[in-house]
C-alpha cells in the first residue's frame, strides 16, 4: 500500500451571516501516496464549498492499515463518518 497523505481542509461554516466569516477544519486521511492526488480525491469527493485543501504530512502504512483504509479511500482523522 505505502505511504498516504494527511490533509486539511477549510470551509466556511454553517453559520451565515456571522461576522468574522467562521470556518471549519477538518482533517483527513488519504491513501495515496502522491500529495497533489491525494489533495484531488479530496476536492473531488467532499463537500463543493471547500476553500482551501492543503497537505500537511506522511502517514504511515501502518497507520492505513490500522484505520482500514484502503488505496484511494480516505477517512476523517477524527473519527467520524466523512
Amino acid at each position: 500500500m505505502g505511504l498516504g497523505c494527511l490533509v486539511k481542509v477549510l470551509t466556511p461554516s454553517s453559520g451565515a451571516g456571522q461576522v468574522p466569516a467562521t470556518h471549519v477544519t477538518i482533517a483527513y486521511v488519504v491513501s495515496e501516496q502522491d500529495a497533489g492526488r491525494a489533495i484531488n480525491i479530496i476536492k473531488s469527493k467532499i463537500v463543493p464549498r471547500v476553500e482551501e485543501v492543503v497537505f500537511v504530512s506522511r502517514v504511515s502504512e501502518e497507520l492505513l492499515n490500522a484505520l482500514g483504509i484502503r488505496p484511494g479511500d480516505f477517512a476523517r482523522a477524527d473519527g467520524y463518518p466523512s
